[in-house]
């Protein structure tokens, strides 16, 4: 007996049913792909977003935290700074990927104040790899050239090459690069060299901030205590912005569960409820193949190939419409998640579709084991008996 060529005659004599069966399994799979997609795709993209912010913490004096930046912007004077002593004290902790020190200071030119940064490029260059600069950076040891953003290019016409006055005493310091528009506060700022800034502005070995970006963001808030217990220093963090959206994250995660578990939940009774159908509708048809010879086995083989054909069908459909829909997918999830990060929301990876595509069969074997042993028990007698009385 031919139990694959029998089974697939006896799905197509029922093919609406059958149609709607193989649905109802394909919309289960591509629910769950496209949601494992998402979830990996969106966290990774986070993860992104989050390291693109470069700085996770700024180092700061202490009794200064928040008025430091202020009192810059509006001309006013840095009542504290740290010291180089003090750097070396935060490299010293382990969870710290990068610690930048940077003296920020401000000067004015034709009545207009000027922010200026003294910075360490390389550093910098690996907090922010999205910096990119027509001419080039400086290197650290270099004096009196400066890199500046573009909108200041733009606003005070200056161009590669140009020799400016810089800073109280008029030392001339030439521009080497300038940095491609960053919408950001970088657009309208000098950058000098560290040392050079600490010269220029009479600063020597002192520092304002210094910006650190850890190894794992999970561990930001382990690195701001370790910081804290540093005498000079008072970590301000990204920490609102961070517990917000880790919540988001935790939140979505939840409701992507709850609907892959709905989703399996509801595939699963569609099987079930199709195949206690089909064997009520073919009792007289088991009777006839039990009373010609057919043992118990053959009648449950029957019913486990005809739900693992079903499901087969129903996970390979799946996967083939959440693959080919899945910018519709990107576009409909971004409209409705509160927090959306730029690129790519769905990340597809081979472990999902061999995921999705076992589950599909485990669903199928499960289901099929109620209805496989219901029609395999059932004798010829009560068969007959329950064709005739219908």
């Amino acid at each position: 007996m031919n139990f694959l060529t029998l089974a697939a005659k006896n799905l197509l004599r029922r093919q609406g049913r059958t149609a709607l069966t193989v649905a109802g399994v394909a919309i289960a799979v591509a629910v769950l792909f496209s949601l494992l997609s998402f979830n990996s795709g969106y966290e990774k993209q986070l993860n992104n977003e989050l390291n693109s912010l470069g700085i996770h913490i700024l180092a700061v004096p202490k009794g200064c935290p928040y008025e430091a930046a202020s009192l810059i912007i509006h001309g006013g004077t840095i009542p504290k700074y740290l010291s180089e002593a003090d750097i070396a004290e935060v490299n010293k902790i382990a969870d710290i990927e990068i610690a930048s020190p940077m003296l920020l200071h401000q000067f004015y030119k034709d009545g207009k104040p000027h922010i200026v940064y003294g910075i360490q490029m390389n550093e910098t260059n690996r907090l922010k790899p999205w910096w990119k600069v027509e001419g080039r950076f400086f290197s650290d040891d270099e004096t009196n050239v400066m890199v500046i953003g573009r909108e200041l290019a733009e606003k005070e016409k200056l161009e590669i090459g140009d020799v400016l006055s810089f800073g109280p005493d008029g030392v001339p310091f030439t521009i080497v690069g300038i940095l491609k528009r960053t919408n950001t506060p970088d657009d309208e700022v000098y950058f000098v060299p560290l040392k050079s800034a600490q010269e220029l502005f009479q600063k020597p070995m002192q520092i304002t901030a210094i910006a650190i970006k850890v190894k794992d963001i999970s561990r930001v808030f382990d690195v701001a205590s370790k910081l804290e217990e540093i005498p000079d220093i008072q970590a301000v963090t990204t920490s609102q912005i961070i517990g917000t959206i880790m919540n988001i994250v935790g939140s979505v995660r939840t409701l992507l569960i709850s609907v892959i578990i709905v989703a399996i939940a509801v595939s699963a009774v569609g099987i079930i409820n199709t195949l206690l159908m089909s064997v009520n509708e073919r009792t007289g048809e088991f009777g006839m193949m039990k009373a010609i010879g057919a043992s118990e086995a053959d009648i449950a083989k029957l019913v486990i190939l005809e739900t693992l054909s079903i499901s087969v069908a129903g996970g390979m459909l799946g996967l083939l419409v959440a693959t080919a829909g899945s910018s519709l997918i990107e576009g409909f999830v971004k409209n409705i998640i509160p927090y959306a990060p730029a690129g790519n929301l769905l990340s597809f990876q081979p472990a999902f579709f061999g995921l999705c595509f076992l589950l599909s069969i485990t669903i199928g074997l499960i289901c099929s084991i109620y209805p496989a042993l219901k029609s395999s028990y059932m004798t010829p007698l009560e068969a007959i008996r329950s064709n005739v009385n219908e």
